[in-house]
């Protein structure tokens, strides 16, 4: 048996394939030329080459295989549609229209939790039957990728079994671009914020979110989506954990008020600024999260994010990215 991993040479891919191969299964990584291949070095893995915009490439890729993850997106904060639609919608649609073809066994398709958007009553957890109210954010990523996800389904529908996956931001070493998320924790650890923020992520440690992706392959009901969340933890919450695990210098946090005052005069900027006003306003949703389906169907538990916080300061540490302290004891919590 072997599967396609697309965007396996990336952050949570690259957890993907080690999940796979440390449960005996033959892997195929479809990559673009070029693509680093540092979080691949020393595994027993065969390379395709290609883009997901190329279904032809994909074709024949996918020969010899199985199943197909397709885990393979544009994930960062800037930049127009287009890019994002391209990339993250008309890219899965490939992806999944050549698994249609093909006759793949099943397939699991990396989602976000930001396709599940945020409760309207904040005293409630996310769930996967939330209905979607990110649409007024305006941000490109996250419109992308909840419409890739209804491609996913739209194949669903027409016989291709489909399970999805939902992971928050991915927390641990290995983060080599880095991700908006691993360039937050490295931001965290040289103290490049000012402030810290009591704004809440639902995160997840890396390697879980790899073994969940294979646990979902072979527990996951076609048509669900699953939650990929091991903790809901603030900036601020990471700043103290990075503090106690490994030194990071501590800064004091953003009052309340002054937080609101900000997010809501994101509502004046011009229209060109969509992008970062979205970014500021996600803090205005609840994002504590209900795992139990997860936990429940696919047998998944997830570790303390204090230690995939501690493994990413000192990979990040080991790679001449930052340096750390022996610790603190000035006083500051």
């Amino acid at each position: 048996m072997k599967a396609l991993v697309t965007g396996g040479t990336g952050f949570i891919g690259a957890a993907i394939v080690r999940a796979l191969l440390a449960n005996g299964e033959q892997v195929k990584v479809f990559r673009r030329e070029g693509s680093p291949l540092t979080n691949l070095q020393g595994l027993d893995v065969e390379y395709a080459i290609g883009d997901l915009l190329d279904r032809d490439s994909l074709l024949r890729a996918l020969e010899g295989c199985d199943r197909m993850y397709h885990c393979a997106a544009l994930y960062a904060l800037s930049g127009g549609y287009e890019k994002y639609l391209q990339a993250n919608v008309v890219g899965t649609r490939n992806a999944l229209g050549a698994a249609y073809e093909k006759r793949l066994e099943r397939v699991v398709y990396t989602s976000t939790n930001a396709t599940i958007g945020g409760p309207r009553d904040p005293a409630a957890l996310v769930t996967e039957d939330q209905v979607w109210n990110f649409g007024p954010l305006n941000n490109p990523y996250i419109t992308s990728k909840f419409v890739a996800e209804h491609e996913a389904l739209k194949w669903g529908a027409r016989g291709l079994p489909v399970v999805i996956v939902n992971p928050g931001a991915p927390i641990g070493p290995g983060d080599v671009r880095p991700t908006p998320t691993g360039a937050m924790v490295l931001n965290l650890l040289k103290g490049l914020y000012p402030m810290w923020v009591p704004v809440e992520i639902g995160c997840v440690d890396v390697d879980d979110c790899g073994l969940q992706h294979r646990l979902a392959m072979e527990k996951g009901k076609p048509g669900e989506r699953y939650l990929s969340i091991g903790e809901t933890l603030s900036v601020k919450q990471m700043g103290q954990l990075l503090r106690e695990t490994v030194g990071a210098p501590w800064r004091p946090t953003v009052p309340g008020p002054l937080l609101k005052l900000t997010i809501y005069s994101t509502y004046l900027l011009p229209q060109w600024m969509n992008f970062m006003a979205a970014v500021a306003r996600y803090p205005l949703h609840s994002f504590r999260y209900d795992t139990k389906k997860t936990q429940e169907e696919l047998g998944m538990q997830f570790r303390p994010l204090k230690q995939s916080l501690e493994s990413a300061a000192r990979w990040y540490a080991e790679n001449g990215r930052c340096k750390l302290r022996k610790g603190t004891t000035d006083g500051h919590g």
